[in-house]
């Protein structure tokens, strides 16, 4: 290679080689401003409200009760009266649990029951109920741990209320019981289950339905007007019905009014509402912030993947550049030895 082209291909490297390096530059600057974003993106996660759950503990309300005779009233709420004869007294809401008597089914499943009938009339049975055995036996009372039961029904509460439930006045039931509460089952029950298709057998497999009473829990609400006092703190105090026709006993009489605490249900929802509200706005920041992140990351490895190829390319510039110095180099001693010699 002569040493013009020699030159001319040295200024061409020269340019190249600058080229690369202005876009190196661009490229650093470039991922300087992505740096510059994440960075902005990680103090917004920052930032960030993290929703606390709600506590229950937190969300407690005061009660108030009657005392005495009427302990079981709870006042529910008060509003003060603005007008009318009553004005400036209160509408008072007063609440209580009525607990009423309720007959329960108890199906004894795959359970082994034996019967013996004579004239129509059972003599003998016995009732497998898992591990216990219950047994009524005609001709030993003695043994027997099952009544039968076909008149004095008064004598048996539990009954009572399952033949009102039934629509029952009389019949014959046989009763068992088992941790203090009573079991009841009718003779037209064991009929209808143990003998339809005997075929003449006396031990029958299947379930069988008993019936017992437990309590049954309902609000009811009695409303009145009446007037209240109120302790320093703010708390009520005293109550004196002046009104009410829901119970006419309470009128004109004056209560002390206990107070106590519970959990405040309706506020602790609404709060939690709120935090389910506030932890889906959270979640949904923080996968913006993460996608943008991600993204901002790959544009990044695009441009240090080019950084990298530029950094190859102008190596390999300057081997060539230096080779080409070498090579001019080597033509100027040779000229200028030519014209000394």
């Amino acid at each position: 290679m002569g040493l013009a082209a020699s030159q001319a291909r040295f200024l061409g490297l020269t340019a190249r080689k600058s080229n690369v390096e202005y876009q190196g530059q661009q490229i650093n600057q470039a991922r300087t401003a992505l740096s510059n974003e994440v960075m902005g993106l990680y103090n917004e996660y920052n930032n960030l409200d993290v929703p606390i759950p709600p506590s229950v503990n937190d969300y407690q309300k005061v009660t108030y009760t009657l005392d005495s005779t009427y302990e079981k009233y709870k006042i529910e709420n008060f509003t003060k009266i603005t007008d009318g004869p009553y004005a400036g007294y209160y509408n008072v809401v007063l609440t209580y649990d009525d607990e009423i008597a309720k007959a329960y089914p108890y199906t004894a499943k795959d359970s082994v029951i034996t019967a013996q009938k004579e004239d129509n009339e059972y003599t003998y049975l016995s009732f497998q109920l898992g591990m216990q055995n219950y047994i009524y036996d005609k001709n030993d009372p003695d043994i027997s741990t099952i009544t039968k039961i076909s008149e004095n029904y008064e004598q048996y509460p539990g009954l009572l209320t399952i033949m009102q439930e039934q629509g029952l006045k009389d019949g014959t039931f046989y009763m068992y019981t088992n941790n203090g509460t009573a079991y009841f089952t009718s003779e037209a029950d064991l009929n209808a289950t143990a003998f339809e298709n005997i075929d003449n057998k006396n031990i029958y497999y299947g379930s069988y339905t008993f019936n017992y009473v437990g309590e049954q829990k309902t609000q009811q609400t009695v409303n009145a007007i009446a007037a209240l006092t109120q302790e320093s703190s703010g708390r009520l105090a005293t109550i004196q019905v002046l009104s009410c026709e829901d119970d006419p006993d309470l009128v004109n009489n004056t209560y002390s009014i206990k107070t106590g605490s519970a959990d405040d249900q309706m506020a602790y929802a609404d709060a939690m509402n709120d935090y389910n509200y506030k932890k889906d706005l959270y979640e949904k920041e923080v996968k913006r912030i993460n996608q943008k992140t991600e993204k901002i990351q790959a544009e990044d490895r695009s441009l240090e993947l080019k950084l990298n190829q530029l950094d190859t390319e102008q190596k390999a510039i300057s081997t060539e550049m230096d080779s080409i110095s070498e090579v001019i180099k080597n033509t100027i001693d040779s000229v200028f030895k030519t014209f000394n010699s």
